[in-house]
């Protein structure tokens, strides 16, 4: 059974980094003009993007289900949410995101799952979240008018190459290809595309809630080279260097005075509330009240 003492332990010290330099890189940034910034939030779009965030939740839960399906099993909805939010989760505690597929292997055990099936649920998971962000990045170069946001376009290339190559040269990747049947994976590949592009609105929504005026497709490109330029970040859950990453990217054409806010929500968004909530299963499965 893991350790849920260690996990809570390491939440609570996350909890701490995240608070304190949350509010630093806000007021780097905005410094004098952190009140007069926080009173031009429109709220109607801090509501819009925890929508964003709840559909595109249950639609990631949807999509592991019928991978599930396709694996021969038989995932409810639920389960199939638990298991990504405690993912991020343990992903936000520990360096490289690592922390999450031990407890997922203990949690999907504990409905029949053999190992070797739930890495492949995992394996395939990760196909259908970057073969849409594959599919994205040739459109980009037009929307970064600066040569190091087309350097982290570059690193992103290579992140998402570095993935495919992993996978498909991994045993277990083949193993997962011959457990699967390939219409329910199809199923899964299709509708991965809206659901990526559900997550990848985030920053456009964040944006218009400063009103700043973005065009749609600009901000949902510049999170896509975000969100792959801050994968595998050596501190947990990517915290201070995914900050930095983004900041640089963000801030070609954003006032200097925003791009603290705009970071932090951003980053609220796209990852910490579904670790938060990730915690909140993985505190009741242990029975905690």
């Amino acid at each position: 059974m893991p350790n849920f003492e260690k996990f809570f332990r390491l939440f609570k010290i996350f909890i701490i980094f995240y608070v304190v330099i949350s509010f630093v890189w806000i007021l780097i940034f905005s410094g004098k003009e952190f009140l007069k910034i926080v009173s031009y939030v429109n709220f109607l779009f801090i509501l819009l993007g925890l929508l964003n965030w709840f559909l595109f939740l249950v639609l990631d839960g949807l999509r592991l289900k019928i991978i599930s399906k396709g694996l021969k099993k038989n995932l409810d909805l639920l389960t199939s949410i638990e298991f990504i939010t405690s993912g991020a989760f343990l992903g936000l505690i520990t360096p490289f995101g690592s922390g999450g597929l031990p407890y997922q292997i203990w949690l999907l055990n504990k409905y029949g799952f053999k190992v070797s099936e739930i890495v492949s649920l995992i394996l395939l998971r990760g196909i259908c979240i970057f073969t849409p962000y594959l599919t994205f990045l040739p459109f980009v170069i037009g929307f970064l008018k600066t040569t190091i946001s087309k350097l982290f376009l570059f690193y992103s290339f290579i992140i998402v190459m570095l993935f495919l190559v992993f996978v498909l040269t991994k045993k277990d990747y083949r193993q997962a290809l011959k457990q699967i049947d390939f219409k329910f994976l199809f199923l899964a590949l299709l509708i991965s595309f809206p659901i990526q592009s559900f997550y990848l609105s985030f920053l456009y929504i964040v944006l218009k809630a400063f009103s700043i005026k973005i065009g749609f497709l600009e901000a949902f490109f510049k999170q896509l080279i975000m969100q792959l330029s801050t994968y595998f970040q050596i501190t947990p859950g990517g915290l201070g260097i995914s900050e930095l990453i983004s900041s640089i990217i963000i801030s070609e054409n954003l006032d200097f005075k925003f791009v603290g806010f705009v970071i932090v929500l951003w980053r609220l968004f796209s990852g910490y509330l579904s670790g938060f909530v990730g915690f909140y299963f993985v505190f009741r499965r242990f029975g905690i009240r």
